[in-house]
């Protein structure tokens, strides 16, 4: 447990973002001070040491260096020790599957850090299930491991970084596994913001559908009705404008059922932009407070109009969401 818990502070390491923005890696300061074991672990070697001792260091100056050939080493290095470990029925802490899995990532083996990927969570389902009919199993569910919630936000960042650009499979296998160990500890709804940030509306959606509204938690962690709406509006940009409607038409489905409140007509002061008001005095300021009333949901975040070059569809969803027609 000790060897677990004290692993949990390197998953930032583990994960070898910001490397190229370092102008140097010292190791000392970067790997920090080394862990001591406790007396249980005095006379083995722990996956603390061997990530701070060996592989971090290693793997770290490698990225730094660009060494291509340095980086496939430590990745079969690492790869072996994480085999070895579940041989011995050990269970690798999620730092050394963090550092794993972004190796894999840095030498390109897509195809091998899917299998990967396919396999920690097909031996999660197994694992699961086996517990479910009590029967005995030397594994564990990830929400069993110490710093799982972290594994699987470290995850998230993996998939969405610009730095380690995962192909979109790879990208989903990592949000997919990241979102079942939220789910699992349940976190749900820390996994809905995870969504949202990675721009997976439709996960998020699909994930809130069995609440019948949105609750407190939900609304604290990021996960309200204005952060779907625009994260819908985003990813419309690259769809054509039948699907865009759709979205928008299955986003408001969803929201009547997850947070009615949003749609609550109410008024209230706006500044209005005069500039192109032909009529406008030259005594009257360029910007004017208006009251208008419209719904919640349109006073906290502006329709994307520009989206939709069908005046009538424009319309049509704008009065769906409770937006005021025009404001004068």
């Amino acid at each position: 447990k000790w060897d677990h818990e004290s692993t949990i502070s390197l998953l930032p390491k583990s994960s070898l973002v910001g490397l190229d923005k370092t102008t140097d890696v010292n190791l000392t300061s970067t790997i920090g001070e080394v862990m001591i074991p406790n007396s249980s672990c005095a006379e083995a070697l722990t996956q603390t040491e061997m990530l701070q001792m060996i592989l971090l260091p290693h793997a770290m100056t490698a990225v730094k260096d660009r060494n291509s050939e340095k980086i496939r080493f430590v990745s079969s290095l690492s790869i072996h020790y994480l085999i070895e470990l579940e041989r011995l029925f050990q269970i690798p802490c999620v730092a050394l599957e963090m550092l794993v899995i972004t190796l894999l990532l840095k030498v390109g083996e897509e195809d091998e850090l899917a299998s990967f990927l396919s396999a920690r969570e097909t031996q999660r389902t197994i694992t699961k299930r086996r517990k479910q009919l009590d029967l005995p199993t030397r594994n564990r569910l990830y929400s069993e491991n110490p710093g799982a919630a972290a594994f699987a936000g470290t995850l998230f960042l993996i998939a969405t970084n610009s730095e380690t650009e995962p192909s979109s499979s790879i990208k989903k296998q990592l949000i997919s596994l990241a979102t079942m160990i939220l789910m699992e500890g349940g976190s749900t709804s820390v996994a809905v913001k995870y969504l949202l940030t990675a721009d997976q509306v439709n996960d998020a959606i699909t994930l809130c559908s069995k609440r019948s509204k949105a609750n407190k938690e939900t609304a604290e962690v990021g996960s309200q009705a204005k952060d779907f709406f625009r994260v819908a509006a985003k990813t419309a940009t690259d769809q054509n404008e039948s699907d865009r409607c759709k979205s928008f038409y299955h986003l408001h489905c969803f929201l009547k059922q997850y947070d009615p409140a949003c749609f609550a007509r109410d008024k209230r002061k706006m500044k209005v932009s005069r500039m192109d008001d032909k009529n406008k005095s030259a005594f009257r300021k360029d910007i004017s407070t208006v009251v208008v009333e419209q719904s919640a949901l349109a006073h906290e975040i502006r329709f994307p109009d520009e989206l939709f070059s069908s005046p009538h569809h424009c319309r049509r969803l704008r009065s769906m969401f409770g937006y005021a027609d025009s404001v004068k």
